[in-house]
Formats: structure tokens, sequence, C-alpha cells
């Protein structure tokens, strides 16, 4: 009976540790799975591919001019749509990471396996989308600013686990991956589109969902350039438009924006800034690769 006890014990306190751990990351299912088996969980770091995902507010200024000396009320509002938006990341298995002012950090496949991780990732993204839509359609009608959003999804390999200080520490991601999927989600505003997806996210996805390759960009702090993506159907002449303009062929790909802009509807704000850049004149170092100049 005293082994039983302690077992008992020893296991509860387990589970309850558990629960501390990830009751705010996972979904409740999840942490129920966890504390079944424990055995599942790894904590001490590990290296494997997850696609990370980070999100950011668009018009936070005039959200926030909206509310002048009220902080209380930018506070209540801010609450509200990161409470909508993390449903979202809860209810397809992704692990919330962190809030880090009006942007969040989640990811798929830690700290349980989840084998489609990257159309998890991209079908949280869409849904969350539609819950914005539900959300700007409450906060218009009191009056409120709609809010913009823009995310980033890369996939790759990156270290897993426990990091932190002694005196606090987080489950959380660490790698160039986690680094590009943060500057993928910056680009998505240049680039006018609301989703932008790394070369493996895109790849892993395009067999469920319609894939566009928009440029081969060198993000702010690399020298060297990666594919990028967005969520639309492509068709022959945007892949026309792309190969003119990797081969500093500006001026036939400038002939094709028009059409282009008429095909393809949902890419015609990335139609419109492509044409602007590339009416400003080639780069005398243009070797296909933008170097991005802003984060």
């Amino acid at each position: 009976l005293h082994a039983y006890g302690i077992k008992f014990i020893s296991e509860f306190l387990q589970k309850q540790q558990i629960k501390k751990q990830f009751g705010t990351y996972l979904s409740p299912a999840m942490v129920e799975k966890l504390q079944k088996n424990p055995e599942l969980l790894q904590l001490g770091g590990e290296s494997r591919e997850l696609s990370i995902m980070f999100t950011d507010v668009r018009g936070f200024t005039t959200i926030s001019e909206h509310y002048g000396a009220d902080v209380q009320g930018l506070t209540k509002i801010m609450n509200r749509y990161m409470t909508a938006m993390t449903a979202k990341i809860i209810e397809n298995n992704g692990t919330l990471d962190k809030y880090i002012g009006d942007a969040q950090m989640a990811f798929w496949n830690a700290p349980l396996d989840e084998k489609n991780h990257a159309k998890m990732a991209v079908k949280t993204a869409l849904e969350m989308m539609e819950s914005l839509d539900e959300f700007n359609k409450e906060v218009v009608a009191e009056g409120i600013p709609a809010f913009g959003m823009g995310l980033g999804i890369n996939t790759g390999i990156v270290v897993v686990g426990n990091m932190g200080s002694n005196q606090r520490f987080d489950y959380t991601c660490l790698g160039d991956s986690v680094n590009l999927a943060s500057r993928l989600e910056g680009q998505s505003k240049p680039y006018g589109v609301k989703i932008v997806l790394g070369a493996l996210t895109a790849e892993q996805v395009k067999d469920e969902y319609g894939v566009v390759e928009l440029d081969c960009i060198a993000v702010k702090g690399k020298k060297e350039g990666v594919k990028i993506f967005t969520l639309a159907k492509g068709n022959q002449m945007h892949d026309n438009f792309l190969d003119y303009y990797y081969r500093g062929q500006w001026n036939k790909a400038l002939s094709l924006i028009l059409k282009l802009k008429e095909l393809t509807p949902e890419l015609v704000n990335y139609y419109a800034n492509m044409e602007e850049r590339m009416l400003e004149g080639m780069p005398s170092d243009w070797n296909g690769t933008y170097k991005a100049t802003s984060k």
C-alpha cells in the first residue's frame, strides 16, 4: 500500500507539473494526452523540424490613436483580438510560444508529433484570417478601426525545449528557421499579401493549397536569397512574369502586369508593389535576388 501510495502521488505531481508547464501553450486535449503519456515529452532540448508562425497587427497606430489616453480600452481590445487569434492556434494543435507586443509566435510538431505540421500551420493561418473578418465586423460596429494582420510561416530544423534562466524558463524554439519565419511575416506588408510562406512550407502544402512564388529575397541580415511564396492560384503568365523578372528583363515583366492584375485580383497589391520597384530601376548588381531593406 505504501509503494502504491508513493507511485500515485508521484504520478499525480507529474501530471500537475505537465499541466502547469503546458496548460497555457496547448489545447486541453493535448495536455491530457501528455499527462497520460509523459514519455512522449522530451524537455531537455532536441533538434526537430517545426513549422513556425509569426503574426503581427497591421494598422496598430490607427487603433492606438483611436483610444488616445484610454490605456484600459486599448488593452481590452488587444486582449479580445489575441483571444480570437489564439483560439485557432490551440484548436489546430499548435503550440503558442509567446506574445510579443501585438505579435504572436506559435509552432507545430512539438512537444507532440504532428505529421502534417506545415499543413496545420497554413490551415490555422486561413482560419485566423476568417476569424479576423468576424472580429472586424464586431469592432467596426462598435466604432473601432478594423484590424489588419500579416503572417509568416516557415518550416525547418530548429532546437526546441525548455530554455531560459534559473529564475524563469519557457518551452520555445531557436534557430535560423525561427528568425526567417519572423522576417517572412515582416515582408507580408511590402509584398502586399497577408501570408508569406517559406520554400519548405510551400513545398509541403502545395498538393492541398494553391501556392504562388513571389520573389527570391535576401532578408535583412542575410546574404543568401530564399524563395518566398503566398497562398493563391497561380497561372502560366505569372510564371513568365517571374522568369523575366529574375533574368532582369524588367520591361517584359512590366508589360504583363496589367493583365496579371485582372487574372489574379487577390495579388493586385503584390503586382502594384513589384511594378513600383521595377519602375524605380534595376540595381547595378542585379542577380535575381532582391535585398530587403526592412525587417
